[in-house]
């Protein structure tokens, strides 16, 4: 059992840096392009780095509920002995679960910060920020925290039939109906 309790940590290693990661880096530069930022305006500007960053911690909040997800998912597998078979499946709907919160979680972010700067006349928030105003941008990145704090369960809960949870296995203490 060794060997198989070894192959599920390196293959959830491998989704969490590999698809995760690599997912949310896309979704971050997505994001950015929506809010009309880029990459090169970071190292003269802290506001638009605060920005970033709340994003990519934004990011990885909406997905490590998604990622959670699958991991149990491959458990339920590995207890039942499903493991290698069934992996080749878990991996292509884990990706494809991923890539959608990702796309919707870029877009409720997006969303959010739009709908805050309609909500705020007079202020332009993301121009404060392009300006290196670092009062808009911490507001800006509590809103994207929060939005993905918020968010993350039901984006979750969304998504969930993609992945196809099977029936545990008898002796793991939940009652089977």
């Amino acid at each position: 059992m060794n060997g198989a309790l070894l192959a599920a940590g390196a293959v959830k290693l491998f989704i969490g840096i590999g698809l995760g990661g690599l997912g949310v880096v896309l979704a971050w530069k997505l994001l950015s392009r929506l809010l009309g930022s880029d990459g090169a305006s970071l190292e003269d500007n802290p506001a638009a780095g605060l920005l970033h960053g709340s994003a990519l911690v934004s990011l990885g909040i909406l997905v490590r509920q998604v990622l959670a997800s699958l991991f149990d998912t491959l458990d339920v597998f590995l207890l039942r002995g499903d493991f290698v078979r069934t992996l080749p499946r878990v991996l292509v709907l884990g990706g494809v679960h991923i890539g959608l919160a990702l796309g919707l979680g870029t877009t409720l972010l997006a969303f959010g910060v739009w709908l805050f700067n309609r909500l705020t006349p007079g202020i332009d928030e993301v121009a404060a920020v392009r300006a290196g105003k670092l009062g808009p941008a911490l507001v800006l990145s509590g809103i994207l925290v929060t939005l993905a704090l918020l968010a993350a369960p039901g984006l979750e809960a969304l998504l969930s039939g993609l992945i196809p949870y099977p029936q545990l296995p008898e002796g793991l203490g939940i009652p089977h109906s």
